[in-house]
């Protein structure tokens, strides 16, 4: 998922000529807006839960899914907020028949697979999905632009001395 703001390249054209540094602006704001939206992850992983079949399903279980939320930055104004946790997709989008309809499941009651890292072969349910990562991109999308916004209009009145 990505943010798009028409109209952005012809606004840092004129910004540059300004004097305004807006490469390294943008950056920082975007670093710190990752940085919140990292926070609102964690906070999502550790509240949300869904029921299914008269038991109720949590995010956090073992704790993996919510040490692995990570930022990342990946080039000149972009960042990551993400996960590497194994657990990650099927929290999100739940499995099997309970599974978010939006996203391919098995029909199948139950799965039999082979865990490596336990050793042995584990039966699995279907779970519901317990979405963190999207209903935070969702929350904090306008509060991203506001910040750039922001940012870009302080560094505007410093550049030109207001």
């Amino acid at each position: 998922m990505g943010v798009k703001i028409p109209g952005l390249q012809a606004m840092v054209k004129k910004l540059n000529d300004l004097g305004v540094n807006v490469e390294k602006t943008a950056d920082e704001s975007l670093r710190k807006s990752a940085d919140m939206m990292k926070r609102e992850v964690e906070k999502n992983v550790r509240s949300v839960s869904a029921s299914y079949n008269g038991r109720t399903y949590k995010a956090v279980d073992t704790g993996d899914l919510l040490r692995s939320i990570h930022t990342e930055k990946l080039g000149v104004n972009r960042y990551a907020v993400g996960t590497i946790s194994k657990h990650a997709a099927p929290v999100e989008f739940g499995t099997g028949s309970a599974g978010d309809p939006a996203v391919s499941h098995t029909a199948r009651p139950k799965w039999t697979y082979y865990n490596s890292e336990k050793g042995g072969y584990r039966t699995a349910y279907p779970q519901p999905p317990r979405p963190y990562m999207r209903p935070a991109f969702n929350s904090l999308r306008d509060v991203v632009i506001q910040n750039m916004s922001n940012a870009i209009t302080k560094a505007w009145k410093e550049g030109v001395g207001l």
